[in-house]
């Protein structure tokens, strides 16, 4: 013998919208934090401070190209950038922006690139670069908010 399955309810429905909304926001708040960390690769090349134990070098490229102290502090305006860019992408995905998908892994794969030329000191920046890319390309459907429907 079976059991009917419970009719779906307003209730119910209100819960599933709910979770399903919060996936995202986390998702959001995440890639916010996550940009406030590539803060750290322009404050430490220009002497504005950094995590204990991080000190400014001027090699790049797991220490195999010399950079100088100009290049690394040219450098440390593109980690502002992503950054900040960070930050807008989050600001896309909390919306559901249109162009959050693709805005998203554009920059975590630039974000990939500069936590490369970065290493060794961005070695955790780029595996949460890779766990990101991972999530956006097998679950973005369940990480970026739908773009809200407007009554015509």
């Amino acid at each position: 013998m079976t059991t009917p399955l419970p009719a779906t309810t307003a209730e119910s429905r209100d819960a599933g919208a709910r979770s399903a909304g919060l996936l995202p926001r986390v998702f959001a708040v995440f890639m916010v934090l996550h940009g406030l960390v590539h803060v750290v690769g322009f404050t430490v090349p220009w002497g504005l401070g950094g995590p204990r134990g991080i000190e400014s070098s001027t090699r790049i490229l797991n220490h195999s190209i010399e950079a100088g102290d100009t290049g690394v502090k040219l450098l440390g305006f593109i980690w502002l950038a992503a950054a900040i860019a960070f930050v807008a992408v989050a600001v896309l995905l909390w919306r559901g922006h249109p162009w959050a998908r693709r805005s998203a892994v554009a920059l975590v794969l630039g974000s990939t690139v500069l936590c490369t030329v970065g290493l060794p000191g961005s070695i955790m920046g780029l595996a949460i670069d890779v766990v990101l890319l991972g999530l956006l390309l097998v679950a973005s459907d369940r990480l970026i908010a739908e773009e809200p429907r407007r009554i015509r």
